[in-house]
């Protein structure tokens, strides 16, 4: 027998997260992912932060949401069904990678 799967306090089809979601994109219309890179991109997904615990008990805080671009929150969202790191491809117009964990990123 499988253990039963956590739910979410908020369905992701309820008018309430509807609502958050919104209000998220409102509040933050730019890809967080792409602006830590130095990137303007709109957001257009809202993003469960820490959706790879599995808990879901703090689904309707805002600081537990984030908004992101499709292309970083399928890539995002990718890489925790993998269990991999979460990584930002390629590299700024000075040839510096993007990736802000790559070891050129870090402080010296």
């Amino acid at each position: 027998m499988q253990p039963k799967k956590k739910r979410r306090n908020v369905p992701l089809n309820s008018a309430a997260w509807l609502k958050l979601r919104a209000q998220v994109l409102a509040e933050e219309p730019l890809c967080r992912t792409c602006m830590a890179s130095g990137i303007v991109t709109p957001a257009t997904d809202v993003d469960h932060i820490h959706n790879g615990t599995g808990d879901f008990t703090d689904d309707n805080r805002r600081e537990a949401l984030q908004p992101l671009c499709a292309s970083c929150h399928s890539r995002k969202t990718r890489a925790e069904m993998n269990g991999e790191a979460v990584t930002v491809p390629g590299c700024d117009v000075n040839g510096i990678p993007l990736d802000p964990s790559h070891p050129w990123r870090q402080p010296t």
